[in-house]
């Protein structure tokens, strides 16, 4: 019986583990069409940082990587906002998910407004082309 919980401990524990990849979370195709003219301006994406830092911070991290001190132990991990997966969306989907949010990630409809959603893709995506720009500039090992 000792071991047949240990297995079973074991088992769920690695459940936990599995990121956007293995378990891919798609918002309506209609989302794709959803757009802002200012997700590119400096100072949308100011204020969207502002907001990623007092709501998403602590589960998706500094980075955006999934790595933030709250989300440790959730039934689902936070998703990791630089995953091919991600990085693959259309803002709009990004936008839809933020809306809606799926548990353990709250939805964000009353939380902020349209517009605050909106800043927030804008700073996730510069969070991504910051991630994208430091990843390309790595140079290999030397041995």
């Amino acid at each position: 019986m000792p071991f047949l919980l240990l297995l079973f401990s074991f088992h769920s524990t690695n459940k936990k583990k599995s990121n956007s990849l293995e378990n891919p979370w798609y918002a309506p195709k209609w989302a794709d069409t959803l757009t802002h003219v200012k997700i590119y301006e400096p100072d949308f994406i100011k204020a969207g940082q502002k907001i990623y830092l007092a709501h998403c911070i602590v589960c998706h991290g500094e980075k955006g990587r999934g790595d933030g001190e709250s989300g440790f132990g959730l039934s689902i991990p936070p998703g990791d906002l630089n995953d091919p997966f991600t990085l693959n969306e259309s803002d709009g989907s990004i936008y839809w998910k933020i809306t809606n949010g799926r548990k353990p990630m709250p939805e964000y409809i009353t939380k902020l407004k349209d517009e605050e959603r909106w800043q927030l893709v804008a700073f996730i995506r510069d969070i991504q082309k910051e991630n994208l720009a430091k990843k390309e500039n790595r140079k290999p090992k030397k041995k």
